[in-house]
């Protein structure tokens, strides 16, 4: 096997590869890891793109921008399969913004208050893990600490607050270390988690969505999974959803990440993992060597090329289960 690691980005994308000749040379394929948390989403392959987000949320729309990504993409309430969990958890439930800290406000428990210049107080208090865990998204809650009473105090959490004169929280501070731990976590190496939230102003009226630089494409037109993708065909593979085939259908005349270059099907029932992911392997191995020059050369290490297939759970989701073949171009 040979490691083929993402550059760029905390807790993504490690995979591991394997040779097959091919006109003399020594070709890599990558095959992706299906358990990968990520902050704000989850890609196919290493790529070279910043491993950063922007984002613009309002009650009905978030839209997101990621890396290099010369567009928005635009997630209505109606969005597309697979991107409920990490996209609609952004809408909030206490607050405008969700996944941060002012959404598991509402959970402090042993609260102790002094005062602090300027009018405004400070507190602390202490959060149950399970209060605590509301703030991630499913996936990331999976590779914390796991088997929590909703009412014991166990692995207590620190939370600070800075409140204005005003009564408006200004910062909030928490050491989330103590939900660490697991042994069986893709965060087992982390040692340490902090989360700090600072608010930088406050409006007198309801905030009006500021003009967005570069276009918008809606992600119900366009984000698709990778199996759904014409041979040829060009993708982006940040959707900011954590639905690892999931991608954005983009022209190849522009800048993108990934072309696909063959898929390969599998029967309806599932052969065992071992036995889907050598299929996988295999097929996409032969289908590289017969596949357009002008496709593969697009590859941003020379002859290396990636592919994925379904878990047993999504075998026959959403259509038939194939294994998707593809080379990373930036």
């Amino acid at each position: 096997m040979t490691p083929c690691r993402r550059p760029r980005g905390d807790w993504t994308s490690t995979a591991a590869g394997r040779r097959a000749p091919r006109r003399g040379r020594s070709p890599t394929a990558c095959r992706t890891r299906p358990r990968t948390p990520t902050l704000l989403g989850t890609r196919l392959g290493e790529g070279r793109s910043p491993a950063r987000s922007d984002l613009a949320i309002d009650p009905g729309t978030i839209r997101l921008r990621s890396g290099e990504a010369a567009y928005w993409l635009r997630y209505d309430e109606s969005a597309p399969f697979g991107s409920g969990d990490s996209i609609d958890a952004l809408r909030g439930t206490e607050a405008a913004f969700g996944g941060t800290l002012l959404e598991i406000v509402s959970g402090a428990q042993e609260v102790r208050q002094s005062a602090a210049d300027g009018g405004g107080r400070t507190y602390r208090a202490r959060l149950t893990a399970f209060n605590t865990l509301r703030m991630f998204s499913k996936d990331l809650r999976d590779e914390l600490i796991s088997s929590i009473d909703p009412g014991v105090t166990e692995r207590p959490v620190t939370l600070d607050l800075s409140v204005d004169a005003d009564g408006r929280i200004s910062r909030a501070e928490a050491d989330l270390s103590a939900l660490l731990g697991r042994k069986d976590s893709a965060l087992r190496s982390v040692t340490g988690l902090r989360a700090v939230l600072t608010v930088s102003g406050f409006g007198a009226s309801p905030p009006v969505m500021p003009p967005l630089s570069g276009r918008t494409v809606s992600a119900k037109d366009t984000v698709r999974p990778i199996g759904e993708v014409e041979p040829g065909a060009c993708v982006d593979l940040n959707t900011g959803t954590r639905v690892l085939d999931m991608v954005v259908a983009v022209s190849c005349e522009q800048p993108h990440d990934a072309r696909v270059f063959a898929h390969a099907a599998f029967g309806a029932d599932h052969p065992g993992r071992k036995a889907a992911r050598q299929q996988a392997g295999e097929n996409c191995r032969q289908a590289y060597r017969s596949a357009s020059e002008s496709w593969t050369r697009e590859a941003v290490k020379d002859d290396m090329y990636w592919y994925t297939w379904p878990t047993e759970a999504g075998w026959n989701r959403g259509g038939k289960p194939v294994a998707s073949c593809y080379v990373v171009s930036r």
